[in-house]
């Protein structure tokens, strides 16, 4: 009696079943569809085979049907195996580039000014970068495929606004130079004490006749970036200033604290004509009470515009200076992320 292709038949839906595990469904379709309807065609034939008579039953369509499925199910899996290799070097290759953008904000972008909106952006990103590289672990290459995409965009994003604010300190970066080595050359010449502070290094270093004798962390205004405009902005004023008054424990808030002249005659003058410009409201003040002082240490920018310093550093600061002791304030001294 003619008997069913059973064993073929189980290769057949086998194979399938191999090729839908490469996701075949995604990267072979094509050849999958054939496949399964060859296999569906094997399936009608052997129903349409039982219902005549046993002695006329013919299998052998059924098994050519079957045979075929198999084979084509078999290409879809190598097919299907060949473009997930692709597709995921693809994405390791887009997420080493996400994850080398955001490398940039922990080494030469973390002190940049970024607004609320983009430090909330930022950190969610890194979030849903850890979440990628568990999709990745687990293979869930769709998982890859629906937040990739989002996660370039806002890294972009991110990346362009900080190479704009980079480029912003970059412009300045002869000009600062060229105000810090003439304040150097002064102290060489005079044998006197002098500070630099470079905003983008976080750092204040004392020279002694012009020579660099050490450096301390410092903090900022919570909007340091670019020049001071008016009194509130958060903003740490730049330019040549001097020491006006020492103040000990008990003459200040803080720990101890250098008074600076900062609104100086270049200050009035720029802000005079900002205000002609339109570029601060009418009723702006200038500020004042700039100081570099103690109580430092937070680990973030805090001030309203003033330079803080850890207690202990700022015991040497303020032994090492004298009132009317030279203080240069600049954004940067070199471009941030190439050192000198």
């Amino acid at each position: 009696m003619p008997k069913p292709p059973v064993q073929v038949l189980e290769a057949a839906r086998e194979k399938i079943s191999q090729a839908e595990k490469q996701k075949a469904g995604a990267y072979a379709t094509r050849q999958l569809q054939q496949a399964t309807a060859h296999y569906d065609s094997a399936m009608t034939g052997w129903t349409q085979q039982n219902r005549r008579f046993l002695l006329l039953r013919n299998f052998k369509t059924v098994e050519q049907h079957a045979q075929k499925a198999a084979q084509i199910a078999e290409q879809a899996a190598n097919t299907a195996s060949q473009a997930a290799k692709k597709a995921l070097n693809a994405y390791l290759h887009r997420l080493a580039s996400v994850e080398n953008q955001l490398r940039q904000f922990d080494t030469q972008f973390k002190h940049l000014p970024l607004s609320k909106e983009e430090v909330k952006l930022l950190a969610s990103s890194k979030l849903v970068q850890q979440e990628l590289n568990n999709a990745l672990a687990q293979d869930n290459l769709e998982a890859l495929e629906k937040r990739l995409d989002k996660l370039e965009t806002d890294t972009r994003q991110l990346s362009e606004r900080a190479k704009k604010l980079v480029a912003e300190l970059e412009q300045e970066i002869p000009q600062w130079n060229r105000l810090v080595n003439q304040a150097i050359e002064e102290s060489k010449r005079k044998g006197t004490a002098l500070l630099v502070v470079e905003k983008y290094e976080r750092k204040c270093t004392i020279y002694k006749a012009g020579k660099a004798v050490a450096s301390y962390k410092v903090e900022l205004g919570a909007n340091w970036m670019g020049d001071k405009l008016k009194a509130g902005d958060k903003t740490t004023p730049e330019g040549h200033y001097k020491v006006v008054r020492k103040k000990k424990n008990g003459q200040t808030r803080y720990y101890k604290a250098l008074l600076l002249d900062y609104p100086n005659e270049e200050d009035k003058k720029r802000f005079k004509q900002n205000k002609a410009n339109g570029l601060i409201p009418a009723n702006a003040s200038i500020g004042n009470l700039i100081e570099i002082h103690g109580d430092g240490g937070k680990g973030i920018d805090w001030t309203d515009g003033c330079i803080a310093l850890e207690n202990k550093d700022m015991d040497k600061i303020f032994d090492a200076v004298v009132e009317n002791t030279p203080v240069v304030i600049v954004g940067a001294l070199t471009v941030p992320g190439k050192g000198k």
